[in-house]
């Protein structure tokens, strides 16, 4: 009982919950960023809104939620079963988001949506400042 390593459990409620958690994102950005929106078009911005958060959605639901309940099975403490699947959920939401930055389909669409965002605060900050 002393392995750090554990089988993790999925189950049916934790993908419910990643595509609710997903699928409200998305949709919430999709409508309240109509300049983003208008930059990118529709599909690509929700598109981009989708992968550049699934690495947080999917270490919260799937990850750590599977490896707490692994611990929990394996006969651990709430409180330990706990701490050690933030680990888990910590390396996974790091690696992840690595992988969105940097690897060529997710990095274009992660780059786009930085690129959109940018033009939309700097046409912001010059309307401020009396730069139009």
């Amino acid at each position: 009982m002393s392995a750090f390593i554990v089988d993790p459990v999925f189950n049916q409620l934790q993908v419910i919950a990643f595509a609710s958690l997903m699928a409200f994102g998305v949709i919430a950005q999709v409508a309240f960023s109509p300049r983003r929106r208008e930059l990118m078009g529709v599909a690509k911005f929700a598109l981009a809104t989708a992968v550049v958060s699934t690495p947080g959605f999917a270490g919260v639901t799937l990850v750590r939620g599977a490896y707490r309940a692994g611990y929990l099975a394996e006969g651990r403490g709430f409180l330990e079963a706990n701490l050690r699947s933030i680990v888990w959920m910590s390396g996974f939401i790091f690696l992840s988001q690595l992988a969105v930055r940097f690897l060529p389909p997710m990095s274009w669409l992660s780059r786009d949506l930085s690129n959109a965002g940018k033009a939309v605060w700097g046409a912001r900050l010059n309307r401020w400042m009396g730069r139009a």
